[in-house]
Parts: C-alpha cells; sequence; structure tokens
C-alpha cells in the first residue's frame, strides 16, 4: 500500500465489516523516538484465538465474495520491513484491537497519505458508527469524536456534504496545529 492511510482505510474496514459500534483510531509520529505507530481497536464481533492465529496468512479470509485477504497481512508485513512490532488481539464478542509500531525513518515506511480524507470516507460508510481519533506527536495530541460533533449538531446527519467539509478541515487544523504548520 502507498501511505499509512490506505492501511487505515483497509483495517477499519475490516472493524465496520465485523459489526463494530465504536472504532478507536490511534496514529503517532514521534520524532525523538523515531516511532510511527497506528492502531485500530473496535468492539466488534471479535475473533477467536484459531481466526486470530490464520489472519496473518494472505490467503486466508472469512469473506465469501473473494479467497484472498491482504489487509492484516499487509500490515503485519509493513512491521516487519520497518523495524517495527506488530500486535493484534481479539476477543468474541468484545471486539478487536490491531498495531503496528515501525521505525519512521525506516526507507519503507510509507507517508501519511490523506488521513483526514480516509476518516471522512470511513464516516461515509455509515452514520451509526461513532470514530474517536487521536493523534499523537512531540508536541502534543489532538482528539477528533464523532458523538461530540453529533451531539454539537443535534440531530442534523453527520455526512450532510457542508459538514464532511468542515470535519475535513478540522482535522487538517488539529493535525497541523501539532506539527507546527507542517503536513
Amino acid at each position: 500500500m502507498q501511505d499509512m492511510a490506505m492501511y487505515l482505510l483497509d483495517i477499519a474496514n475490516n472493524s465496520i465489516e465485523a459489526k463494530a459500534l465504536n472504532i478507536y483510531i490511534y496514529l503517532a509520529e514521534l520524532e525523538r523516538e523515531d516511532r510511527l505507530i497506528l492502531s485500530v481497536t473496535d468492539d466488534g464481533c471479535g475473533m477467536d484465538q484459531a481466526t486470530l492465529e490464520k489472519v496473518v496468512n494472505p490467503f486466508y479470509t472469512t469473506r465469501t465474495t473473494r479467497k484472498i485477504g491482504l489487509g492484516i497481512a499487509f500490515f503485519k508485513a509493513l512491521a516487519d520491513a520497518c523495524d517495527g512490532k506488530f500486535t493484534i488481539e481479539s476477543e468474541i464478542g468484545k471486539g478487536t484491537f490491531i498495531k503496528v509500531d515501525i521505525r519512521r525513518s525506516h526507507l519503507d515506511t510509507p507517508p501519511l497519505g490523506d488521513i483526514a480524507e480516509t476518516i471522512l470516507t470511513l464516516i461515509q460508510a455509515s452514520e451509526t458508527i461513532e470514530y474517536i481519533f487521536r493523534y499523537q506527536n512531540d508536541q502534543g495530541e489532538y482528539i477528533f469524536d464523532t458523538r461530540k460533533v453529533k451531539e454539537i449538531l443535534d440531530g442534523v446527519s453527520i455526512c450532510e456534504p457542508s459538514i464532511l467539509l468542515w470535519i475535513k478541515d478540522y482535522l487538517n487544523d488539529g493535525m497541523n496545529r501539532n506539527n507546527g504548520g507542517k503536513k
């Protein structure tokens, strides 16, 4: 995959398919520690231990529409290629946690990509799913929570085009504030 946003989209899509109602996304760019961390935690249907051991195999999938499931296998391969660590934990009925923690300066570490656009795409996938996005770097952290946005909207759809444009700007501004204006 060409950037971290694509990994995020793929992994979060697994959470959507697992019928998650809440998806927590954590992204950290830690220059001093030379780490880039991306994790997705959901409260979806979860996986049993046998499935959990198989999901890193690209030739295993629970889907009936195709015979391979590359997303998690690619996520693990990213960790392996970039001096990193891959973690996946899951429990039936409780959800799944998946994370890569890679060396930020590694030659094979992909760029971030358009994280704000990716989160918008996820929000549009289902208005009923709540997203909590936490971005952290050496300067601080930024948190975006769809529950708070929906509370302010007081019944107006979060998928209204003008609201989505505002969310994208809000996400970009929040991430930029922590980057000294750099994207």
